[in-house]
């Protein structure tokens, strides 16, 4: 995981020990003079009480206000279909937002660090401009844009935004094999070239302006940006993924040329990259990797997941390594 991290005063989860204020044991203010001696007797037995107290340990404490847990980070999830979880859980889809509630990565992270509030506003399609100042019609209505959920005091944002108005796709299907052993040669192919060298130039400032627009809204928040790839390692495997090995590796590399995006967007903003598509191809979790193993589906999902997205298991990965950058 390639973590670039804001200044310390910055950050968020860290708790320090806090001191307990410890209220004074006295003996009771009447005691008893009704019987010969008794005051002397109960005297003796305040005193006793004290002692044992004291050496047990068990000296009742004054609640405060710092013995209370703090609350959670407040948290918003913004981004496109690789956050809001297409097809993970079909049943709870309720727009063309395509959001999985309790399955994608914004859920199972809300619930890691214990978020005290947690807001959703991923969208399956969702490109920059969504981001920040453009309203998304997701069949029933218009969804705001999705920066309106900040707030100055939100904690944590993560953000996965690029794919939509990239150039990922008619560079991938420029790879694709039609048959079992075949080789498109991709890798070889100065129009793949070119698709690549203009959709990164393009993507460069839209995603800058989305973290820009993040960070001048939440200037307390963690954001971290969740880079793309992971679907595609180091090999091809038929039909699943129908490419030969040697342009899976120039597609592995592809991914890797475009996630500059995200590292120098982490490094300029002073945010947080998570490199999923790293440890996932490093890890042996790509579209080719067998069920129970492979975070990323290929064309034909043999997991719920939209093809070439990521399932459940990638979802429980990506909020595994916010929640450890955050301390959680």
């Amino acid at each position: 995981m390639v973590v670039h991290r804001v200044p310390a005063d910055r950050r968020r989860g860290g708790r320090a020990g806090l001191p307990v204020a410890i209220r004074s044991i006295r003996p009771p203010a009447e005691l008893s003079t009704d019987r010969p001696g008794a005051g002397a007797r109960d005297l003796r037995a305040a005193i006793l009480t004290c002692a044992v107290l004291a050496l047990t340990g068990t000296v009742p404490a004054t609640a405060t206000a710092e013995d209370a847990p703090r609350p959670g980070p407040t948290y918003v999830a913004l981004g496109d279909s690789r956050a809001s979880g297409p097809l993970i859980e079909f049943s709870e889809h309720r727009d063309l937002c395509l959001r999985s509630p309790d399955l994608n990565y914004p859920a199972k992270l809300a619930r890691l660090i214990g978020a005290a509030t947690f807001t959703d506003v991923t969208c399956s399609a969702a490109t920059p401009a969504h981001v920040i100042s453009t309203a998304q019609f997701v069949g029933t209505h218009f969804a705001p844009p999705q920066i309106d959920a900040l707030r100055a005091d939100t904690d944590v944002v993560t953000l996965s935004i690029g794919g939509g108005g990239s150039n990922h796709l008619p560079v991938s299907v420029r790879c694709g094999a039609l048959v079992p052993g075949a080789d498109a040669g991709c890798r070889d192919n100065p129009r793949a070239e070119q698709l690549t060298v203009e959709g990164i130039a393009k993507m460069a400032p839209q995603v800058d302006a989305v973290v820009a627009a993040i960070v001048a809204k939440a200037p307390h928040a963690e954001v971290y940006l969740i880079g793309h790839g992971g679907s595609v390692g180091r090999r091809g495997c038929w039909p699943n993924l129908p490419v030969s090995d040697a342009d899976a590796v120039w597609l592995n590399r592809y991914f890797e040329r475009f996630n500059q995006i995200y590292v120098d967007a982490a490094a300029r903003y002073g945010v947080h990259y998570i490199d999923i598509a790293k440890a996932a191809v490093d890890g042996g979790h790509d579209a080719c990797a067998p069920t129970g193993q492979r975070w990323f589906e290929g064309m034909l999902p043999q997991s719920p997941a939209e093809p070439a997205h990521p399932n459940a298991l990638a979802m429980t990965a990506i909020a595994e390594m916010v929640a450890e950058d955050l301390g959680r």
